[in-house]
């Protein structure tokens, strides 16, 4: 069998799709049978530590279509026609290309539509309607979670039969840390001294309420008197204008919020394990992949009780069915205020985590590909 890759999205800083594809390869490395062969179609080289990190088998071939344009046209004038020559085209990020006449399995990992307010007019009819082409003409879409999968018949209109739930893992590298010097460390780096912190990991786009989650820190600073500071690590998208925004809160001194760029992904690890509360509030995700590798760390988690984060989290977390500030600031409230509810949650979150991995969710997009270049 061989497998065309689209692999575009290794490109640059990763962050959730990009992280998603190396893991796929890397646990695949080991999956791959003695006849099964896999093209990484890639628009630029990989180098050093973004290469090293994919850990490549034999079976797993990097191979750079020229020119290096940006990825629609890329995908449409270059992939499509080195793509046809392959059993089965694998699209991990939502599209593939339009006239492309072979087999496919494309991922849809959320459908951002469902909330009016997540992208512009000009994003919905242009990228909006690509996804919704590519998932209706994929042979299957896997999708993270059975909420994205009701929302893809409801509004793009494929076919149940066609769509399988692959649920998203965390690597084996997040698990609880005990090492009080290196926990201890994580928060001197980011707040200057041994101080407690509450945290969110990803982009601060306009779904994810980074302005609701400042307002509802300010609630707790001011009414609980808190000493935590609150850590934002991951770029800020959106172009919030952050530092007005906590100067007017009254918390500038205790926001931190970085552009997320590390050198390996485990370097999360102790990041999430010396933070008291790990904080999820937005307004729509298909599912979280820093929410999965939180609940692995053991940490306590807070998060908004809606699409794929409900599914992901709920028994296994605290969660807000109506995102507010006050709501969050409630609901965090109550974990600082009871070290008994921290310790279930953390305990209820190793639980969940624990049963969620790379390895399972490899395996599963493996054999979807390998059933539909069987066909």
């Amino acid at each position: 069998m061989r497998i065309a890759f689209n692999g575009h999205r290794l490109a640059g800083q990763r962050f959730g799709v990009g992280r998603y594809l190396e893991y796929l390869l890397r646990n695949w490395t080991q999956m791959l049978r003695a006849h099964e062969h896999v093209s990484l179609f890639i628009r630029q080289p990989l180098a050093g530590e973004a290469l090293d990190d994919l850990r490549l088998s034999n079976s797993i071939r990097p191979i750079v279509l020229g020119p290096d344009m940006s990825g629609i046209p890329w995908e449409n004038l270059v992939l499509r026609r080195a793509a046809a020559r392959h059993d089965v085209l694998w699209c991990p990020a939502y599209t593939a290309p339009v006239y492309y006449s072979g087999r496919y399995v494309v991922a849809t990992h959320s459908v951002n539509e469902i909330q009016d307010s997540a992208h512009s007019w000009r994003y919905r009819q242009t990228y909006g309607r690509l996804y919704r082409h590519s998932a209706r003409r994929a042979d299957a879409v896997i999708v993270p979670a059975e909420t994205t999968a009701h929302d893809l018949v409801r509004l793009y209109g494929v076919p149940a039969n066609r769509i399988v739930v692959v649920h998203q893992g965390a690597d084996d590298a997040f698990r609880p840390m005990s090492d009080t010097s290196v926990l201890r460390g994580v928060r001197e780096r980011f707040f200057g001294d041994d101080r407690p912190y509450l945290l969110f990991v990803g982009k601060c786009s306009t779904r994810r309420n980074i302005p609701m989650l400042l307002e509802a820190f300010a609630i707790l600073r001011r009414e609980m008197k808190i000493p935590h500071g609150l850590l934002l690590f991951g770029p800020n998208v959106a172009g919030f204008a952050l530092s007005d925004l906590c100067e007017r809160l009254g918390i500038a001194d205790s926001v931190v919020q970085t552009d997320g760029r590390i050198a390996h992904h485990e370097e999360l690890v102790p990041i999430y394990c010396a933070a008291d509360v790990f904080v999820h509030p937005s307004e729509y995700e298909g599912w979280s992949m820093t929410t999965t590798e939180a609940l692995a760390c053991g940490t306590a988690v807070v998060a908004s009780n809606r699409g794929g984060l409900g599914e992901l989290a709920a028994g296994h977390a605290l969660m807000v069915d109506d995102p507010s500030p006050r709501a969050f600031a409630d609901a965090i409230g109550q974990i600082l205020r009871s070290t008994t509810l921290r310790r279930e949650l953390q305990e209820k979150a190793r639980a969940r985590g624990a049963a969620l991995n790379w390895r399972d969710t490899s395996r599963q997009t493996l054999d979807v590909l390998r059933n539909v270049a069987a066909r």
